[in-house]
Formats: C-alpha cells, sequence, structure tokens
C-alpha cells in the first residue's frame, strides 16, 4: 500500500484572529511572522513563544528560523490554542483575553501545497524543542508525523508516554507566504462568526466560499467555566 497518500491528502490548518483578515484578504496571501509587520491587527500568540520562533534555525533547506515560514498544524485543537482559551477563562492580565472563538481556521491540504510546487518544510513537533527534527522530503512526511495522534481528541502527556504534546504541535512550515488560491476553505467556531467571515470575504470579492462551523475543532472556554 502506498503510504504517501493519507499523508499528501492530510488538512493543514492556520488560524487568525478574525480581526486579521481584511489585512489577509487585501494582499491575497497569509505572511509569514517575521514579516507581517503593522499587517497584524490583532496578535494571539504568547511573545515568548513568537521570540523562540524568531531564533530557533531551521535545519534543512531553505533554511532560515522558524518565524520566517507561515506555520500550518496538522490537526484541530492544538496546543497552542488550548492556552490561548484556558488564558481567556482564566481573565490572565497582559495577555490576548478574547479567548479561541474569533480565530478562524484556513484551511488547505499537503496535496494543494505539493501540486503547486510550494517549498515547504515538516516539523515531527513543537519547533520550540530542541528534540523536534526537519524535513523537506515527501517520505519523511510519511513517517515523521504521529498521524494517529492527530486524529485523537485527547493529546495530553501519559505515564507511557511523555512526548505526546510536543508530537501533536508538528506542522507543516511554507516560507515566506502563503497563497489563498491554495486554501480549501475556512472553519469558525458559531454560526454568528460564519455570518461575519462571509460578509468579509464577499468584501474582498470571495464569492460562495466554502465556510463550515466546527465546534468540535475548538474548546470554546468561557470565563469562570471548569469544563474538563
Amino acid at each position: 500500500m502506498d503510504m504517501r497518500r493519507p499523508s499528501r491528502q492530510a488538512l493543514i490548518m492556520h488560524f487568525t484572529h478574525v480581526d486579521n483578515l481584511p489585512a489577509i484578504l487585501e494582499t491575497g496571501r497569509i505572511i509569514a511572522d517575521s514579516a507581517v509587520g503593522g499587517r497584524l491587527v490583532t496578535e494571539v500568540g504568547s511573545v515568548d513563544i513568537k521570540a523562540s520562533r524568531r531564533s530557533r534555525l531551521v535545519t534543512c533547506p531553505p533554511g532560515g528560523f522558524v518565524a520566517d515560514y507561515v506555520p500550518f498544524y496538522f490537526a484541530p485543537r492544538s496546543p497552542m490554542m488550548y492556552r490561548i482559551a484556558r488564558d481567556h477563562q482564566a481573565g490572565k492580565i497582559g495577555l490576548y483575553p478574547d479567548g479561541d472563538d474569533p480565530l478562524v481556521y484556513l484551511v488547505s491540504s499537503v496535496d494543494r501545497v505539493h501540486q503547486a510546487g510550494l517549498p515547504w518544510v515538516v516539523s515531527d513537533g513543537n519547533c520550540a524543542s530542541v528534540l523536534t527534527r526537519f524535513s523537506g522530503s515527501l517520505d519523511d512526511l510519511v513517517s515523521m508525523v504521529d498521524w494517529p495522534l492527530m486524529r485523537e481528541i485527547s493529546w495530553n502527556n501519559i505515564p507511557e508516554d511523555q512526548d505526546r504534546m510536543r508530537r501533536r504541535m508538528a506542522e507543516l512550515l511554507v516560507p515566506r507566504e502563503f497563497p489563498l488560491e491554495l486554501l480549501a476553505g475556512y472553519s469558525v467556531r458559531t454560526r454568528a462568526r460564519e455570518t461575519q467571515l462571509r460578509r468579509l470575504l464577499r468584501s474582498a470579492g470571495i464569492i460562495n466560499p466554502y465556510v463550515a462551523v466546527r465546534p468540535d475543532w475548538y474548546y470554546g472556554y468561557t470565563r469562570g467555566e471548569v469544563r474538563e
């Protein structure tokens, strides 16, 4: 059996705050953190994590730093989104306050990137970890990503496997920028966000886009709520 096909057909997903979409739609591309500058209206990422990605070397061609790439996860409900949702729930001061509800998934696939001839790099886990490896090989994409873990809802470390969280944060990294024409569609948490997103897309001249409402791709914690 050809093990490449399930991996090449795999969805990849980049999420951003809905406030950032007008600038993304205007430029027609997602721009890497190291070059996005003032076009980013609402920052949801941790300052410390962003800084570490600007100094973390990608150890295979085309090289550079992790922040020089547009990042995509292979599964929703990432550990990063969990932290965003929990910070919102706890009402932590000085951090992005609004949780995961305003976040929009921009969804593509490995196949779309590969067929477009874009360069890319895969990581086998959290790019901030010294354990994480990088490769630009399609064969390595099959073996480096923990595909069964990507299909699970729970990714927490367990006594017999203390590396699950790191592996769930595997990424497909596209250098510099990612053209929106390679997107398969968008996903949001609620019908209200769908209405807001469709209005933004229509204003940008994007007619009849694929937009899915996927609450199961989110945590949705609210202030003071306890949910396991």
